[in-house]
Order: C-alpha cells, then structure tokens, then sequence
C-alpha cells in the first residue's frame, strides 16, 4: 500500500472523500490499527509523567486508525451501501479493541492521577481534561481486570455490534417501505411528490411521509403511510425488538461490572445532571404544566375535526392532517405552500448574515472540486471579521433515501488542534430535504428552516472554538446533556419576524414573507405546546427508565414501558401497533442511551440564554453576541457546562424560561 496516494491517510486539512473507497479503509485500517497497538505499547513503557506523555503521546498513537475509522462512520452515514457496512463490520470489533487498550491502561491511569496531585504548574482547563479522562477510564473498565475485564470488554464489543445492526435495519426498513397512491387517491398531496403518471410509488422517508400525513385527503392513504412508518425495523429479519432487550440487558451489566445500580446513572455520572434524580427535578414540573396543556389541545382539536364533519375517534393518521386543518384556520397560512417564501438559497444567505451580525464570521462558497462524497455536497471558508479563514463548513442538504441516514444531524469531520499539529476545524451539517425538481428551485419548509438553524449552533460550537487542545476545542469535553445548548439557542432566532423575513424569498414574485404572516409564524410558536412539552419528556422518560435497574420487574418489553408512559402521560395512549421504540436510532444506536433527556435539558438553559437576546436592540445584541462567541462557543470543554453558563449569564439558570417561551407559564 501506498501511504501517501491513501486518501484515508492524508493529513490535509480537506479530505478527498470523493477518492475515498472501501478498500482503501480496509488497507488502511488493516496496517494501522497494529502499529498503533505497537506504538501505544512504547507510550506505556516509556511513560512520562506530563501532559504531553499522559494526554498528547497516547493521542497520536492512535490517531491514524481512529481518524480513518471516523471518515469510515461519516461515509456510511451519507452514501451508505454493502462495501462500506462490510468493511465497518470488519473492523468493528479491533477499533474497539483499540479503544480498550488506551481507556483501560493501568499505568496511563495511574500515571494521570500522579500528574493532577502533583503538578501544580497545570493550567485549570488541563486539569479539567485531566479530571474528565480519570472519570472517563473509571467509567471504561481501568479499574477492573482478570476476568472482570473480560467480560466487560466483551460487552463493549457485542454493544457496538447490536447498534450497528440496528441502524442498519432502520435503514434498510426505510428503503423497502413503499406506498402505492392511485389517481383517486391522490387528493391534497403535494404536486411534487407526484412525478410522472398515476399510480405513484411514495418512499415513507421523512420528507415524504410528513407532507402526506398533513395534507392527504384520503385517511386510507395516510394510514398505509402511518402503519409503515410507525412499524419500521418491526418484522422479519429487520426486527429491531429483540435487539433492545438483548442492548438493555448488557448495558445493565455493564453497569454493574463499575459498581453502579444501572445504566441510566452510569450515563448521567459524566453529564451536567449527575443523577437520574436530578433529571427528573427538572421533568417532573414541566409534566405538571405540560399535561393538562396538552389534553385540552386535544379536546380543541377534537371539537373542531367534529365541526366539519370528521366522525369517530381521531387516529394516529388523523391528527396531523386536522391539526394541520386547525393551524391554517387560526394562523391563515398553509405550512407547505409557505414552501415557496423559503428556497433554500435564500435561507442560507439570511442564515450567513445572523451569523456575520451576531459572531461576525463570514461564509464564503468555494467552487470547483471540493473533493466531497456527492455531487450535492457545498463547502465554505469561514472567515472572521480579519478575513482569516478559521474553519470549514460542508453542507449536504437533501435526501437520498435508502443510503443516506434519515433526520438531521451535525458531525466534527476536522478537530481545532494546534497543539500536536496545525488543523483548523470542519464541521458539516447533513440534512434530508426534498431535492430541486426541474427548474424549480430547492425549498424548504419551516420545520426545515428550523431544523437547519438547530444544526448550525452545533457547527458553530465546533467551528467558533478558541481552543488550540483537541481534548477541549469544539464540543470535545463538553457534557454530553450541555452539547444542545449552541444548536437550540440558535434554534429561536427564527421565531423572530424581522429575522424570518430576511430568510425569505418568494420563488415566483422575489417577495418577502408579508408581515401578517411573519407574524402568523411567530404566534405559532406555542400552538399545541402541551403536546410537544409532554412527547419530549415521555421520550425522556422512557429512555432513563429503560435503563433503570428496576425495569425487568415492571414491564414486560421496552413497548410496554413506552404504553405504560403514554398512558400517563399524552392525551390519548399509543395506538397498540405503534413500534417507534425499534426506530429509535437516537438511544440505540446513537449517543443518546440514557441521555435523551438532555435535549430537554439544554433546551432550558439555551431558552434562559436567548431571553437576554430577544429583547435587546441591535447594538446589544452584537455585545451579547461577542460574550457568547467568548464564551459558549470559543470555550468548548475547557470548562465544566455550569460554570461556562455563569461567565456567560452572571447567575444560575432560571428553569421557567422554557415554559414561558412557549407560553405554558405567563410571567
């Protein structure tokens, strides 16, 4: 193998994923891991007791394999197929190895122990890292051996193992799912959805799947769609059922193995909240206001389907075509044709400008061969208010089902490292929206726009960091319930009508939004924020309670735990087919286990940010903006999430923030 023609081992600042193939990653991996094995070996022999020979040698070891693995896991993420999963299946299980070997060594342990009680000349946020990497190994089986540490790393291994295959099978799930419509069917479903002649073949992705759940006219239609989406990974081969209780139960005896009740205080040890306890002081208020919110939205909602002539009972299938019916009659605007204010162009130009207004960066477009893994792909310098370039952005915007990992999600493809060697940071953003049709340009809905927003305050944090140690740069070292924070304070900048209209662009006319429908969009904000409240807590719930030690004694499946919150919890239980719980990439195959709650928790500490924003005029907001630039994202995990939001806000946090925004609790 040729070292240097492998894109896999180029230590550019771009990498040339476009000449990247799977066998490329197997060569790679395959010389890499053993040496890095060899290498961190001498690390061990020759141990110094310093932070370089304790955190930066064993570091660039490793690096090799681990930079490859991580190019590996984004491809497969985006331009998935057979090769690519073969070759992650392949090496799994050595990169798991690897990563036992340093997280469980001994003497690097013991080494850093030494190091924070007796170097006084140690700078705070090294002592952070430190403290966070003796946790960190405590929590990977450094302290366990023989055959203890056998078996935890077996269950390590067999964990990555079932989360692979899990999403693996949601994927797979999804590219299979089709719907036949007819021509007489087809009523109210958006025009570009259906290209060609009747009959249609419909994808149930996301971007599919919601616009005809909100606007077919025919329940028939939305209840095929429903029953498919609502039971992906369900059957068959692609059952992802019995991977969660076999998942469940290894993670409780993991758990076990480090002297824990369960995983769910495993999970919360390392994060903002400490304990499951201290999550659920947060939750437990939110549901005493969020329920009863929530069920007369539901009464609302069902008086006014009886009103114009619906029937029955409403049905999982019903209630996003007459809550869509609800928003058009009290907001006076249609959510899919204010697709055409929003081409994407536009969005991003409007997005570009906060940006430059609020942290004073720029984004500028590089053309040309950017060496990506699609054609679809964008790449941007991003430049401060000097014109250096201080890091890079990829954008991949639309959805390719069947290869590409439903939702939306922001990745850190290049680290800020300027102290084992001179790398700016990367971000990238993929998100799944409807691709252009023809001449007509790509647009977006205002979910989408939202969405887009909520990935950015990931990418920022990564980009906008100050810190020259990968250990800290970016979201490194963050807690992993405070890593939200920057994507949901930049998430209620939307919200705002001056801000919405600059986002907007009529593809026919070159119009903004008018200024009753901005102002329709804003007031929307709280519309059914009951139901959103007490969905984000069930899920939470359910995620935490899974993981408790006690949940083999009180259900009989992760399904009936989920009925038993729905029950408690929403308006109407779970229809009993709905299986969501086998889709759940977020905390069975994603970082997520235990930890779902973190969303809901960063989402008040971002609320309580943004309110020192909202009212503020230009020229405050620009100071505002620095502070947070300052702080939030230039500090990365150089310091614990509670005191970074101290610097920031000069107090604690205020956990009614949250509840007023959405305007379940008045001031």
């Amino acid at each position: 193998m040729k070292n240097e023609k492998n894109p896999f081992l180029s230590d550019d600042w771009m990498p040339n994923y476009a000449a990247m193939t799977p066998a490329q990653c197997a060569a790679v991996l395959e010389e890499t891991i053993p040496q890095a094995e060899r290498a961190f070996k001498v690390v061990e022999k020759q141990l110094d007791i310093s932070w370089r020979g304790l955190i930066l040698a064993p570091m660039i070891a490793v690096r090799k394999p681990f930079d490859a693995w991580a190019a590996l896991c984004h491809l497969t993420s985006v331009v998935s197929n057979d090769e690519w999963r073969a070759v992650e299946e392949r090496f799994q299980p050595a990169i798991i190895a690897l990563s036992q070997t340093v997280s469980q060594s001994k003497a690097c342990y013991e080494g850093m122990l030494s190091l924070l009680a007796q170097d006084k000349t140690l700078a705070p946020w090294q002592r952070h890292v430190l403290e966070s990497n003796i946790r960190s190994m405590r929590f990977s089986g450094v302290g366990l051996s023989g055959a203890e540490r056998r078996r935890f790393n077996k269950l390590q291994a067999e964990l990555g193992k079932l989360a692979m295959k899990f999403a693996n099978n949601v994927l797979d799930s999804e590219r299979e799912s089709k719907v036949v419509v007819s021509e007489t069917e087809a009523a109210g479903i958006p025009k570009d959805l259906l290209q060609g002649a009747a009959p249609w073949t419909l994808g149930t992705d996301f971007a599919t799947y919601d616009p005809v759940m909100r606007y077919a006219e025919s329940a028939d239609v939305r209840e095929r769609f429903w029953r498919i989406r609502c039971t992906r990974a369900s059957s068959g081969k692609l059952n992802n059922a019995p991977l969660i209780e076999k998942m469940l139960r290894l993670r409780q005896q993991l758990a076990e193995l480090l002297g824990l009740p369960d995983y769910a205080h495993l999970s919360t040890a390392s994060k903002m909240a400490g304990t499951p306890e201290q999550v659920l002081q947060l939750l437990n208020p939110m549901v005493a206001v969020g329920k009863p919110a929530a069920k007369e939205e539901e009464r609302e909602l069902a008086r006014f389907a009886k009103a114009r002539g619906f029937k029955g009972k409403l049905q999982p299938w019903d209630k996003a075509f007459w809550v869509e019916k609800l928003s058009q009659e009290q907001f006076g605007f249609d959510e899919e044709a204010l697709r055409d204010y929003f081409p994407m162009e536009r969005v991003l130009e409007g997005l570009f400008t906060l940006c430059h207004q609020l942290f004073e960066v720029t984004f500028e477009r590089v053309k040309g061969n950017i060496k990506a893994w699609h054609k679809d792909v964008r790449f941007y310098r991003v430049k401060d208010a000097k014109g250096e370039v201080i890091a890079g952005f990829y954008f991949d915007p639309y959805a390719r089902p069947g290869t590409k990992r439903g939702g939306a999600w922001m990745n850190e493809l290049r680290v800020r490292d300027f102290e084992t060697r001179k790398m700016l940071p990367i971000a990238v953003v993929v998100c799944n929206q409807k691709p252009p049709h023809g001449k007509q340009p790509a647009t977006m809905s205002f979910y989408e726009v939202s969405t887009l927003f909520h990935e950015m305050g990931h990418a920022l944090q990564v980009m906008l960091t100050k810190m020259d140690s990968p250990t800290c740069s970016g979201i490194n070292n963050v807690e992993w319930d405070a890593v939200e924070i920057a994507s949901q304070f930049l998430e209620q900048f939307p919200y705002e009508a001056t801000i919405l209209k600059s986002l907007s662009c009529h593809i026919k006319t070159g119009e903004p939004l008018p200024d009753t429908l901005a102002e329709a969009i804003v007031r929307k904000r709280t519309f059914r924020a009951g139901n959103a409240t007490v969905r984000q807590i069930l899920f939470a719930l359910t995620d935490l309670t899974l993981h408790a030690r006690t949940y083999p004694k009180k259900f009989k499946n992760a399904n009936a735990c989920k009925e038993a919150y729905g029950k408690k919890l929403l308006p109407a239980p779970f229809h009993p087919e709905d299986r969501f719980l086998n889709a759940f990439t977020h905390i069975f195959a994603g970082g997520y286990s235990a930890g779902y709650y973190s969303y809901k928790w960063s989402e008040t500490l971002s609320a309580d940010i943004y309110s020192l924003f909202a009212e503020a005029k230009p020229a405050a907001r620009r100071r505002l903006g620095k502070k947070y630039r300052d702080t939030l994202l230039a500090l990365g995990g150089s310091k614990p999430a509670a005191e970074i939001f101290r610097q920031l806000m000069g107090r604690d946090p205020d956990a009614g923030a949250i509840l007023r925004m959405t305007g379940l609790m008045k001031d």
